[in-house]
């Protein structure tokens, strides 16, 4: 059975890894599968295809791989529709009691009856909760699984870590001049892997 990491991506770091690491390993999942958005309905982000690739750098095999199903669905990119299309062309094997085991944490599941069409989601979804340090209380997560919402609650939590000052700091590192200054760079080994690195510099991204 493979669990679904849906996310933007920008950029995949170590606290992504993580996660899906720990998940695997916490349900026996064969693999995570990562689906970055293509275009997410309320956010601006980096272009799909360099999220793509990067993902690819540092997703190693062992650990899954990397979807692009989202590229080919009609925009924008809304859960319910990927899901969907996950359902018609997964094997019932690779599915959790018939439904699209999907990763998410404590902050984006409290609001999931605000996504677009929830009860589709409720139906198709059996979500793979995780903490944050977000104040929400788990008594409110319960009240979800009494309006019909399926769900198990990892014992591991998000490692925090800041895509905001990830993208600040590659775009100072970029200003300075990329790979060419190397010795300038404020460095980033703490938050991506290095090949990651290397490919937001290469490609000059959060200029």
């Amino acid at each position: 059975m493979d669990c679904y990491f849906f996310g933007t991506f920008n950029p995949p770091h170590f606290g992504h890894i993580h996660l899906a690491e720990h998940i695997k390993k916490e349900f026996s999942f064969e693999k995570i599968i990562f689906v970055p958005a293509f275009a997410p309905p309320h956010k601006e982000t980096l272009d799909f295809s360099h999220r793509f690739n990067m993902l690819k750098l540092c997703v190693k095999k062992d650990l899954g791989e990397v979807s692009d199903i989202e590229s080919t669905l009609q925009t924008p990119s809304y859960s319910f529709q990927t899901v969907d299309k996950i359902l018609k062309t997964t094997p019932k094997s690779k599915l959790w009691d018939g439904k699209v085991p999907f990763i998410l944490g404590y902050d984006a599941f409290i609001g999931i009856e605000k996504w677009k069409n929830p009860d589709i989601l409720k139906q198709n979804i059996k979500f793979v909760v995780l903490k944050r340090h977000s104040g929400i209380e788990e008594e409110d997560i319960f009240a979800l699984k009494d309006r019909g919402f399926d769900f198990v609650l990892s014992k591991n939590e998000f490692l925090d870590i800041s895509s905001n000052e990830i993208r600040e700091i590659a775009r100072e590192n970029n200003v300075q001049g990329g790979t060419s200054s190397k010795q300038n760079r404020r460095d980033l080994s703490k938050f991506i892997d290095k090949k990651v690195e290397e490919y937001i510099y290469d490609n000059r991204l959060y200029k």
